[in-house]
């Protein structure tokens, strides 16, 4: 791809949405704005960085040595795994919000996902890359036909919608940073079971235990007092099948991530992406 072409498609989606949230039309700006989740506490958002960090550890990328670097390419990416979420947020809303009004806002935010691709200081590959699983994602997501993406056992409509876009994500950390096809597959399967696994019983927080929050702190590898997990490998024994179904699958998707270090010890330190992935598949799933 030449560097004409490739300017012109980065120029393309950043005009495609040049309007900022806070020049919307009042309505509009608050649908979208609840639709929104922070950074910080969004599960793709967690699932596409530490895919990304994960994929410079197993593929042995430079950025590995410099966070900064790594940030300055994951974080415009991040903003676009956000507001695909917010887009599939409001398709899911259905009749809670005005329709009219939804159908706006999510058109805002999911061209709103393509322009923020296009502010990530990726080459030219990496950039087309992106925006091809963003079109795959969000084609998929508006024909309600997953086959494209993913062919285990069907969910619901509800817990398949989120689980693509988290695949999405989790895809999407690993193209930015340059990742090879296997890891990205890899990644995606995981983080598409996740999800499902998540959404499958999302009913079951406890005043001590909400499933999505307490998921995001272990990926993101923030300390969290009440995080629990249980031991490793064991049996999901209060879950229903098809969360615990989901979970093995999240689990064995990791299996081929597994890297050495130079003297071919294995890179299993509490912080690094690979263990927090891992983690996030041993919280204490339950049913109400």
């Amino acid at each position: 791809m030449t560097e004409h072409i490739s300017t012109t498609i980065r120029r393309f989606a950043r005009s495609s949405t040049h309007t900022s949230t806070a020049d919307l039309p009042s309505p509009i700006q608050t649908v979208v704005d609840d639709a929104l989740s922070p950074l910080d506490r969004s599960l793709p958002v967690a699932l596409c960085t530490v895919a990304g960090e994960c994929s410079a550890v197993a593929d042995a990328h430079g950025l590995t040595a410099d966070a900064a670097r790594l940030e300055a390419v994951l974080e415009p990416v991040r903003e676009a795994v956000r507001f695909l979420e917010g887009y599939v947020r409001l398709r899911l809303a259905g009749s809670t919000t005005d329709r009219d009004t939804a159908v706006l806002a999510s058109d805002y935010l999911h061209a709103r996902a393509y322009a923020a691709v296009a502010d990530s200081p990726i080459p030219d590959d990496r950039l087309v890359d992106c925006y091809r699983l963003l079109t795959r994602g969000s084609t998929a997501l508006a024909r309600r036909s997953y086959s494209e993406l993913e062919t285990e056992s069907a969910v619901s409509p509800r817990v398949d919608a989120e689980a693509t876009s988290a695949g999405v994500a989790g895809a999407l950390g690993v193209a930015a940073v340059g990742g090879t096809t296997e890891t990205r597959r890899c990644l995606r399967r995981y983080s598409y079971a996740v999800m499902s696994a998540l959404a499958a019983q999302s009913s079951a927080a406890t005043d001590d235990f909400h499933p999505r929050a307490t998921a995001v702190n272990v990926l993101s590898g923030r300390p969290a007092t009440r995080t629990r997990v249980v031991e490793e490998r064991a049996p999901v024994e209060h879950a229903d099948s098809t969360v615990a179904t989901a979970l093995e699958r999240a689990r064995d998707a990791l299996e081929s991530l597994a890297v050495d270090d130079a003297d071919g010890r294995p890179l299993d330190g509490a912080s690094s992406p690979l263990v927090r992935l891992e983690r996030a598949t041993r919280l204490p799933f339950q049913i109400g």
